[in-house]
């Protein structure tokens, strides 16, 4: 019977397919368990989340890892205000209101009106274009942080799972934190095939990074696409731990 459905409404320019699903207030598609299986059997302990914005990737890895302990760091105080109300009642979430990076103090940062694309570093024309919503942005000073500093004075068990998320700044967090990420299982970082940012590093950098501290890339998590002629600005590309 559902086969003659969807036959007649193939015929009329319709489909039938499965609402998504809301787990926890959080709406993902109706198959997500099962499209993310192959992380889920790594049985993740922590998961560092970098370059939180308002937790939308650590609500997403909760439902993948419930019991895991989560630590997300976010630089925007109104930002961070969200991310720790939207995660009150999670006793394994622990959030800093710092930016990670290769040195520790105060920096200029860059705050966008649309918030995701906030950066240590000054948009370029590229990216504006590409996403006229993003035009309007705001300067202040932030704390920075390197994340083997701030992960000295934490215990953590493993397997440890890492998400680089900071908008052409992922370089500056890899080089302030090898010792922490020589301890991960997986490394989820973002990576651009175009300048986006000043002085932003491009995929192969980041690639050769990973290299050296005996990583793989596997593949990318999810891909930016240009609006205007559908190349792929930015992925956010997976590196698994080689057997070393």
């Amino acid at each position: 019977m559902k086969l003659l459905i969807n036959r007649i409404l193939n015929k009329l320019g319709y489909s039938i397919t499965k609402a998504p699903l809301v787990i926890n207030g959080i709406k993902v598609e109706y198959n997500f368990l099962e499209k993310h299986s192959w992380i889920v059997k790594y049985n993740i302990s922590t998961i560092l989340d970098i370059g939180a914005n308002k937790g939308q990737f650590a609500a997403r890895f909760r439902i993948l890892f419930p019991k895991a302990k989560i630590y997300s760091f976010e630089p925007i105080p109104e930002i961070f205000e969200h991310l720790c109300a939207r995660f009150k009642l999670d006793e394994n979430f622990k959030a800093f209101n710092l930016g990670l990076g290769n040195k520790s103090g105060k920096i200029d940062f860059f705050q966008n009106e649309f918030s995701d694309s906030s950066s240590a570093f000054p948009m370029k024309g590229l990216h504006k274009s590409n996403f006229p919503k993003t035009i309007h942005e705001k300067q202040i000073r932030i704390d920075v942080e390197r994340l083997d500093d701030v992960m000295n004075d934490i215990s953590f068990a493993q397997p440890l799972l890492i998400k680089i998320d900071v908008q052409g700044f992922e370089e500056m967090v890899i080089l302030g934190g090898l010792k922490t990420l020589s301890k991960a299982e997986i490394v989820i970082v973002e990576v651009s095939f175009f300048e986006l940012y000043e002085n932003q590093v491009y995929f192969e950098t980041i690639y050769n990074h990973m290299k050296s501290l005996f990583f793989s890339f596997k593949g990318n998590f999810e891909q930016l696409i240009s609006p205007i002629d559908g190349c792929v600005l930015q992925a956010d590309a997976i590196f698994v731990r080689d057997n070393v």
